[in-house]
């Protein structure tokens, strides 16, 4: 027996809720708390636990029943969906407002930047701080897998703001050999 048996269908028994019907509103939230909690699943807030996304998706869920309009032939099941959706991306963005600083303690080889490297950057939001990580390591990738031992020991030279004279001395190499290096390294990056 379905929870909401009673109704005809889902929008009938949408409507009711939004009418004021407490039953209604109560199967409504029982029916679809599992597409609520299927979506809240797919995201990561930060300083909320788990059970605290599923609330917020619940939100979302009573704002679709609150605004669904049968009238413009879509489902309460995709309508709902891009409610939850909506409303736990707002509170994303409420959270990225706060800008907590991240950071790792751990002094582990494989994080050999100190914390303080580590620490974001408060003039940026969230997204921009995620991006610029992304694209950080995206070249740190690029220079690892792509670049030959000559080419990685110019391009961190060259990184230090060191003139091509003070590369080739450093490397014991002529200007040419620098100059072609990095010649080689932007072409590389430019086919990516």
């Amino acid at each position: 027996m379905h929870l909401w048996s009673d109704y005809s269908c889902v929008d009938d028994l949408v409507l009711r809720a939004q009418q004021g019907d407490e039953q209604a509103s109560e199967q409504v939230i029982a029916l679809f708390r599992p597409l609520a909690q299927s979506v809240a699943g797919r995201f990561f807030l930060p300083c909320y636990d788990s059970e605290d996304v599923n609330q917020v998706a619940l939100l979302g869920l009573w704002r679709a029943v609150q605004c669904f309009d049968p009238k413009r032939q879509t489902s309460f099941v995709a309508f709902a969906r891009v409610c939850i959706r909506r409303q736990i991306l707002s509170e994303l963005k409420r959270a990225q407002r706060w800008n907590l600083p991240t950071f790792s303690l751990s002094d582990t080889p494989e994080n050999q930047h100190s914390w303080l490297e580590r620490l974001a950057d408060p003039s940026q939001d969230l997204i921009e701080q995620l991006c610029e990580r992304e694209a950080s390591a995206q070249r740190q990738a690029f220079l690892d897998t792509r670049l030959s031992p000559l080419e990685a020991q110019v391009i961190a030279l060259y990184q230090q703001k060191l003139t091509y004279r003070q590369i080739a001395e450093r490397l014991g190499c002529s200007l040419k050999a620098v100059d072609n290096a990095l010649a080689r390294i932007k072409r590389k990056a430019r086919r990516g």
